[in-house]
């Protein structure tokens, strides 16, 4: 049995936090990483081992999802617990079209550096101010070489990281901390796209392929919104892919799970250097996405404008002194990591939460304790990833389904996610599901007018040279938007 995991097993379940006593806390986030990869969400074994044993002392929640499926908005909600409508950060544009988090904006850093812990930060950033009250320590590359697959900074940069958050955790400080270990993998996949363009021999792999997912195939591009259409106008990693065969998909697949494979050896490392110091017997570990990746689903590469379940519905899972762990992943909670996590951190830590944070605590439920404030839905944001097309979209996730609405053409989807988890049949102009429809178009409403979310004032821009060839990515014609 490995240190760290034994080391979990004997940890106290106490939910009373003395003063004195107050958790450190090791967030640790993965850019792209998905629960279809992650062991502890049943579907994948292998890639993450370290993360599953985590998973298995603590809590796993199943319902999870980003307030927007792209970088910069969804790690500026994050550290600010904001909406991308909130922050006015919504994509991933410099300074000069997304501004920088107003001062007065508390943060998890703001807010826990002012209560005595010691906050710092490594790895990678792309937070356009949101991490301030954070010390930040840019990691150095470290070039390794690989024979199967195509390596580049994604990799190089998290090797740097493991070694700055490892140097971090042998010395930690005696006052409470919080650390975030911010890694790029599996970001890495990207690059991987970029390499394998267009139709090709697929990479020096030789082990076995894994299957393509059961929603693969998209079997009516008609019905869905226009900008979901076409991505491959939209997005270069999908123009890049766009034509690639069945056998492609799979290397992709088997690409995305090694890329997992390498950022989940340097979280073990961390963790095993974590519970060889006095600090992780009182440490809670959080680990979490920005955002996930469409690993085939839907012939999805990477991420973008869509809210397809692989996309927007991340790994969030809590473990450590006080969490009550659960044999199972949660599956009645409807969590957003955007909004949820800096009032959870402030409970856990006996920190008053600021006012203004939309979130919620989910202390009580980790704490095995009436869980009375719950979400009856929560949302996702779209507006563009550079500003060369713009189509602003929101996705409301009920209890049992998924809506979401484009400006452009007034797109709907509306999916039965219990009986149609893979998001394959659009009820949207289902005469059955008109009631269902109009009930998901009011929460979307309420959201507008609870939150003053400008949705309806927004403008789209998408211009129709890239709107030209027949729908579906197979169709692709010409070259890309960005």
């Amino acid at each position: 049995m490995n240190t760290f995991y034994s080391f979990l097993a004997l940890l106290p379940l106490s939910p009373y936090i003395a003063a004195q006593e107050r958790p450190n806390f090791l967030i640790i986030q993965c850019d792209h990483l998905t629960q279809r990869v992650t062991g502890a969400y049943g579907e994948t074994e292998g890639c993450t081992p370290a993360i599953d044993r985590i998973a298995r002392q603590g809590v796993v929640f199943a319902n999870a999802y980003v307030g927007c499926p792209l970088s910069q908005p969804s790690r500026a909600g994050l550290w600010s617990g904001l909406m991308p409508h909130q922050t006015h950060i919504r994509s991933n544009s410099g300074d000069t079209i997304n501004p920088r988090l107003p001062g007065h904006i508390p943060t998890l850093g703001s807010i826990f550096s002012s209560q005595g812990y010691r906050t710092v930060h490594f790895g990678k950033t792309h937070d356009t101010g949101a991490l301030r009250g954070f010390t930040h320590k840019e990691p150095v590359a470290r070039p390794f070489e690989d024979p199967e697959f195509p390596l580049n900074r994604d990799s190089f940069l998290d090797v740097g990281t493991c070694e700055d958050v490892t140097a971090f955790l042998s010395s930690a400080p005696e006052q409470p901390f919080i650390c975030i270990a911010d890694f790029l993998n599996p970001h890495n996949i990207c690059g991987y796209v970029g390499a394998y363009e267009g139709k090709h021999s697929n990479p020096p792999f030789d082990g076995p392929l894994p299957e393509l997912p059961e929603n693969f195939e998209v079997t009516d591009w008609e019905s869905l919104p226009v900008p979901i259409q076409y991505i491959c106008c939209s997005h270069r990693r999908m123009t890049q892919a766009a034509h690639w065969n069945e056998e492609n998909y799979r290397h992709y697949i088997a690409a995305f799970q090694h890329y997992t494979r390498i950022v989940s050896r340097q979280i073990e490392h961390i963790l095993e250097t974590l519970y060889h110091t006095p600090a992780g017997k009182n440490t809670i570990v959080v680990i979490l996405s920005d955002h996930g990746d469409g690993m085939a689903s839907h012939r999805m590469v990477t991420k973008q404008i869509c809210f397809y379940e692989e996309i927007t519905n991340v790994p969030f899972i809590f473990a450590g002194p006080g969490i009550v762990k659960r044999e199972k992943p949660v599956n009645e909670l409807l969590t957003q990591p955007t909004t949820d996590l800096l009032p959870t951190l402030c409970e856990l830590a006996g920190i008053a939460i600021p006012q203004g944070k939309p979130g919620i605590s989910l202390a009580p439920f980790l704490w095995d304790k009436a869980q009375e404030q719950r979400h009856p839905y929560v949302v996702s944001e779209w507006h563009s990833e550079y500003e060369v097309i713009v189509s602003p979209g929101r996705m409301i996730r009920s209890p049992h389904y998924k809506y979401t609405h484009y400006l452009e053409g007034e797109g709907e989807e509306l999916h039965d996610l219990r009986n149609d988890p893979g998001e394959t049949r659009n009820l949207a102009r289902d005469e059955s599901c008109k009631e269902i429809l109009e009930a998901h178009r009011e929460m979307l409403e309420d959201y507008i007018l609870r939150t003053a979310d400008d949705y309806r004032s927004l403008n789209v821009k998408a211009d129709l040279q890239w709107r030209q060839h027949r729908p579906g990515y197979p169709h692709h014609e010409g070259p890309t938007a960005q």
